[in-house]
């Protein structure tokens, strides 16, 4: 329902000012009771948010521009905690669905650090970053290595072993059980479809290397068939990538394709915030602030995927036998259902 007030000019500024928090208030209490009775997703947040900013703006047109945007700023910094009490929700539930896991043992966790490998902690703001593959991974490495080290030119491939990025596994039982339970943790997620794609693409298209021309000619040799000059053939077909992460399941692959739930542990450790690269536009800004360190770096504009990766995805999956895609999609169903994420209707 939409909220119209007719305001006069003759009230100060004062009484628009308090119109305008009233406003606020009462969107974001119905957002944050709409996420804790109900399965809602971020899209539908935004929605609302959107259907408020027009009742804010025509409740508070005569305040001034800095305290309008500060109204908005306050507003989507309480969107963006609501939408992350949603997020959690969601995977609690499915970890208590399908592992009937509930509470952080860092105890445990602590005990088997070795497990810990995708963590990367930062003493300095206090936080630990869960590093996942083909996630936007390679710019979080280059914001904690250049905020440690300074704007540095350092090569996308030697981040990972870079002196800046200190591994959970390298510390203490002690001092892992003490991050875990008192620093600020995060990670970000993606559709695995486009993840999936996009680890291909990266590593058998756009980017090859001889690590993975290694791993090319070994899947053309198990999964080709045809002609020897096909065979010669050194480009892997997406297909052939498919029936490759299938049959490799059980050993779990490569970290770049590595289902999240498998190599994050999402369900064993309490992500304080979960990120999706999909919402890159607001959820890294809150992201960067909730750690503190907004102004202390420059995390880099993300490319408008949406459109792309539609595009994308339809092109190379539609190729992909049904057979196949059903077999992929238990693979990596936790993930989709953990995340809150969607089969598109071409698979």
């Amino acid at each position: 329902m939409k909220i119209r007030l007719k305001l006069t000019r003759f009230l100060p500024p004062l009484f628009y000012a308090v119109i305008g928090y009233i406003v606020i208030n009462s969107v974001v209490t119905f957002l944050q009771d709409l996420g804790r009775d109900k399965d809602v997703n971020s899209e539908q947040y935004r929605k609302l948010l959107n259907e408020k900013r027009m009742d804010l703006e025509e409740t508070i047109f005569d305040l001034t521009t800095e305290e309008n945007e500060r109204f908005i700023r306050e507003d989507w910094w309480k969107l963006m905690e609501t939408i992350q009490v949603e997020r959690k929700f969601r995977l609690r539930k499915v970890c208590q669905s399908l592992y009937n896991r509930t509470a952080q043992d860092t105890t445990y966790l602590a005990y088997h650090k070795n497990q810990l490998r995708s963590l990367i902690v930062n003493d300095k703001f206090r936080f630990i970053y869960s590093i996942v593959y083909k996630v936007g991974s390679t710019n979080w490495e280059r914001v904690i290595v250049q905020d440690l080290e300074g704007f540095l030119n350092v090569p996308n491939q030697k981040l990972y072993s870079h002196r800046a990025l200190q591994w959970m596994p390298k510390f203490k039982e002690e001092q892992v059980k003490e991050y875990l339970d008192t620093y600020t943790k995060f990670m970000f997620v993606r559709n695995p479809l486009s993840r999936i794609l996009s680890g291909y693409r990266d590593k058998f298209v756009d980017h090859k290397n001889s690590v993975f021309a290694s791993l090319a000619r070994r899947i053309i040799k198990q999964y080709r068939t045809g002609s020897a000059a096909e065979i010669s053939s050194p480009n892997v077909t997406f297909t052939e990538f498919i029936s490759y992460l299938i049959e490799s399941a059980e050993n779990r692959g490569n970290p770049h394709w590595k289902p999240i739930y498998v190599q994050n542990m999402p369900c064993e450790i309490d992500f304080d915030i979960i990120g999706r690269l999909e919402d890159a536009s607001d959820d890294i800004p809150y992201v960067l602030k909730k750690i503190g360190i907004w102004n202390e770096t420059d995390y880099g504009k993300g490319p408008a995927r949406k459109n792309t990766d539609a595009e994308l995805l339809e092109r190379y999956y539609s190729q992909v036998p049904t057979k196949l895609l059903k077999e992929l999609y238990s693979i990596y169903e936790p993930d989709f259902h953990m995340f809150g994420y969607d089969m598109p209707l071409f698979v």
